[in-house]
């Protein structure tokens, strides 16, 4: 025999996983790293519950038939808003006026007290329907059109289920405008839209847990100060042979020690920070950048020949010498040293390389700092 589905059974499940859905969002936003949306998205859920609340009440005629009729679709319209801007700010984007949200809502309302619409039910169900088939629809694009930008797992499936919460919702209204709706098949949707709003919210946190370890993992491999990439970073990213036709290069901020010892460390780490930011605006998307330790940095340039390579060296020097930075009034001398490894032929690992670089440097600081030297040949 098979399980008779009855709606106001149905409802009750449904604003209990509501409910859930709802506190289990909010303790997320409690220890995420980026909390924007949540709560809006959590009060939308419990908006959605308090509506199915409603609507449970009049279906089994505890309530006048005006109030919970006009009720449950007002919070139903509201929370679908709400759950519209929650998934916008959780994605990524700027959140939405209050006044602006209220529109849909507030039209359904001076509609629905004009005309007493919502106390037939198919006409309260069509306008619902259609405000959480819009939403659920904005809601995966909003969701789908940042997976570039920021490609966690839990996007596609985040948005897969805001589809088929929507896709429900569709459907259910071509049955209302047929007129072929009937309390079966609400109390079978709602069942089928039970799940759907657990995995949205099993994947709003499951999207919130990815943010932080992806979040975690930029801290662990990124210089604190300046932004760019550390020593553990580069050298995963280094390949194991420097392929012919790169070069690598060793960069030194000439006198730094001077610096720290005249001007204080402060002024120290602003000229770190500006001189990281000079070599970024300098490099191309493909190369890579990081602090080694203190003044040093590495460079490593890709399909470039030595002439480029060289050339591009030279531009770094002469950028970072225009750097113009003051303590008290005083100007703070800021010029680099830089040993450029450029790889004319194969064979070596990218450690050997790396020392060629160093010994260039060595050459560059002997001949009097802020230049270029260049080496063709790795250390035997």
């Amino acid at each position: 025999m098979g399980i008779q589905l009855d709606l106001p059974t149905v409802l009750l499940l449904y604003k209990t996983a509501l409910v859930a859905g709802a506190l289990s969002i909010f303790h997320v936003s409690r220890h995420s790293c980026r909390p924007q949306g949540l709560r809006p998205l959590a009060g939308a859920y419990l908006l959605l519950a308090i509506g199915a609340e409603l609507a449970g009440r009049g279906e089994y005629l505890i309530l006048p038939d005006w109030l919970w009729t006009h009720g449950s679709l007002l919070l139903g319209t509201v929370g679908y808003c709400l759950f519209w801007a929650g998934v916008r700010a959780l994605s990524g984007r700027r959140r939405i006026p209050m006044g602006w949200l209220a529109l849909v809502p507030a039209g359904w309302l001076v509609a629905g007290i004009a005309t007493q619409f919502p106390l037939d039910n198919l006409l309260r169900a069509g306008a619902f329907h259609v405000t959480a088939t819009a939403a659920l629809v904005g809601s995966a694009h909003e969701i789908w059109r940042d997976r570039r930008a920021e490609p966690l797992p839990s996007r596609a499936l985040l948005a897969g289920f805001l589809l088929v919460s929507a896709f429900i919702f569709a459907l259910r209204l071509f049955y209302i405008a047929t007129e072929n709706a009937s309390s079966t098949g609400f109390a079978r949707a709602f069942y089928v839209q039970m799940f759907c709003h657990f995995g949205i919210a099993l994947m709003v946190s499951s999207l919130s847990s990815e943010r932080a370890e992806a979040r975690l993992e930029r801290m662990a491999q990124t210089d604190a100060l300046t932004g760019v990439g550390n020593r553990h970073w580069v050298m995963s990213r280094l390949p194991a042979q420097l392929p012919v036709g790169s070069a690598i290069a060793q960069l030194d901020l000439d006198h730094f020690k001077r610096i720290n010892d005249r001007f204080g460390h402060a002024a120290g780490d602003r000229v770190l920070v500006a001189f990281a930011e000079c070599l970024r605006r300098q490099l191309r998307d493909s190369d890579l950048l990081a602090r080694m330790g203190g003044e040093e940095f590495l460079v490593y340039l890709p399909d470039v020949s030595a002439g480029d390579a060289t050339t591009i060296a030279q531009r770094l020097c002469t950028a970072v010498a225009q750097i113009r930075l003051t303590e008290n009034g005083e100007d703070i001398p800021v010029s680099v040293s830089i040993g450029l490894a450029c790889v004319a032929r194969a064979g070596g690992t990218w450690a050997d390389w790396l020392s060629a670089a160093d010994h260039a440097l060595y050459d560059a600081k002997s001949a009097g700092r802020n230049r270029v030297a260049v080496v063709h040949e790795r250390p035997a």
